[in-house]
């Protein structure tokens, strides 16, 4: 296992592969382990592919102090796994919660930017998105693992993927998350995630003059089209494709679309150097 330090934080990261670097950035509940369809795909196609934990998942330091916690703090761990790795520029591709810091990323730190893929993210919060958050976070405070992953998991996955998994889905999702996750840090993420209802992304999209792919999921309960739609407004140089037939986590119900659009996406922006 793999680490280093970001301002006494331990971030744990994964590097596979040769070429081109592409980085996956997480959601809030994912890992490293997430993007395992992704991952072997670009691989195979020649690319180098970097992951992390963010602080406060999985593998990596859990901060106590929440105000340690924010868009702000992951853009910042991030810049300096790439200092580390000596990465100056990358093909940056983030879902959901990762898809934020990478808009944001890409906003503070244009220079390490090839091009940029956002995939059910949100620049801005509305009332909606703000009491599931709110749900989430308190299935997190209860502490109680099974609670907390019945508050969100008929949010994250589309009602034809629950129904082709079965009941014993959230069983398997009970297990996982009751093996080195922490609620705490989940309810601090989720925290962070919503100091975007006082401080947007949006204002600041414009800034990005890189190209964009952004992608959303047609059943998706959590951050649904619409907040895509704003974002491909604001992001200049920006493409917009919705996916049929799939909910929020969208990277695993539909691996095969997203490897295809990833793909593509990154093979017509190859990273020059000069």
């Amino acid at each position: 296992m793999s680490f280093l330090e970001s301002k006494d934080v331990r971030i744990y990261y994964e590097v596979y592969g040769d070429g081109e670097p592409v980085v996956l950035l997480n959601g809030i509940f994912m890992s490293t382990a997430s993007w395992l369809f992704q991952r072997n795909h670009l691989v195979k196609l020649g690319y180098r592919i970097v992951l992390h934990d963010m602080r406060g998942q999985w593998n990596s330091s859990k901060p106590e102090d929440e105000r340690q916690y924010s868009l702000e703090a992951h853009a910042e761990d991030l810049k300096t796994l790439l200092d580390y790795l000596g990465l100056k520029k990358v093909h940056l591709v983030g879902t959901s919660y990762g898809g934020e810091v990478a808009m944001l990323f890409a906003v503070k730190y244009r220079e390490y930017v090839n091009d940029l893929t956002i995939i059910t993210s949100v620049s801005e919060i509305h009332e909606d998105l703000r009491l599931t958050a709110t749900r989430w976070l308190k299935g997190a405070l209860s502490l109680d693992v099974e609670k907390f992953v019945l508050s969100w998991v008929s949010d994250v996955y589309s009602e034809r993927f629950i129904c082709k998994h079965g009941v014993g889905l959230v069983s398997r999702l009970i297990d996982t998350f009751s093996r080195g996750f922490s609620l705490t840090s989940a309810a601090y993420l989720i925290k962070s995630f919503l100091k975007l209802l006082d401080t947007p992304l949006t204002p600041m999209l414009k800034k990005i003059e890189v190209p964009a792919l952004v992608i959303s999921a047609e059943e998706d309960r959590v951050k649904p089209p619409k907040y895509s739609k704003i974002i491909v407004r604001e992001i200049p140089k920006s493409t917009y494709v919705e996916i049929r037939e799939a909910g929020h986590a969208v990277i695993l119900e539909k691996p095969d679309v997203i490897n295809y659009l990833v793909t593509g996406f990154i093979y017509s922006n190859p990273i020059t150097t000069g």
